[in-house]
């Protein structure tokens, strides 16, 4: 598991002293997990007055009530609901379900990172939303191509 946060408990000097004893690329992980994880969170759902373009209320397709930690850095779990094809960190329901191939976990990662850019670059603040979202769109669409 490398949501860090849910592994570190105590004081400062605690958490920093758990963190030194760390492998690097455990950490290197960790972070890059976790940066994923609150750029999708924060952007997964429509808020009131967007236009749903996927009748589903997700932006970013996941399967749940919430969007749940996805450990881009190992495999990636994806399902289908029965509307869609979406991340599913936790399977409640019992749905179809297999993991990312490689090929397909580096196609995902590399429209989430174009999303990432878009979504730091200047301009205007609409602009930088709407081409954020449109790479967000074609995350989704991506998705639905795959078979569980």
């Amino acid at each position: 598991m490398t949501n860090l946060y849910l592994m570190l408990n105590g004081t400062y000097q605690e958490r920093k002293q758990k963190l030194s004893e760390m492998p690097r690329e455990f950490l290197e992980a960790a972070i890059l997990d976790s940066e994923y994880n609150s750029f999708l969170r924060s952007r997964a759902d429509y808020v009131d007055g967007e236009d749903d373009k996927h009748d589903s209320g997700k932006r970013v397709p996941y399967i749940g009530w919430y969007w749940r930690h996805i450990e881009f850095s190992g495999d990636v779990p994806i399902g289908d609901c029965g509307d869609f094809i979406g991340f599913m960190a936790n399977n409640k329901w019992d749905h179809p379900e297999r993991n990312l191939t490689e090929e397909e976990k580096a196609e995902v990662l590399r429209i989430i990172d174009e999303a990432m850019v878009l979504s730091r670059k200047g301009g205007a603040l609409s602009e930088i939303m709407a081409n954020t979202y449109a790479k967000l769109d074609e995350l989704c669409d991506y998705l639905q191509t795959l078979t569980i």
